[in-house]
């Protein structure tokens, strides 16, 4: 076991046998979040489309740190379980 990622022997048990079915919509794909909400004429310019690939980024990171906040005040969930949507 390594501090980094510490499991216990009770945490192990809890996990055996569980399938995820639903994990959510992966929006870490390039772009996937620039191509389901604008325009595709948005991005036939160049520069539009590599100025929307930076937003795409920041909204991604904005919701993953969403993500970890909504976590954080689950008193019921384990703080470092990286599986909810």
């Amino acid at each position: 076991m390594s501090e980094k990622n510490p499991k216990n022997l009770y945490r192990k048990a809890l996990e055996f046998g569980v399938k995820r079915l639903h994990k959510g919509f992966d929006y870490h794909q390039t772009d996937i979040i620039v191509k389901k909400t604008m325009m595709p004429r948005f991005q036939s310019n160049e520069t539009i489309r590599n100025f929307l690939s930076y937003v795409n980024d920041v909204v991604v990171e904005q919701i993953d740190a969403v993500k970890v906040i909504r976590t954080y005040f689950n008193y019921t969930v384990d703080k470092n379980d990286k599986n909810i949507n």
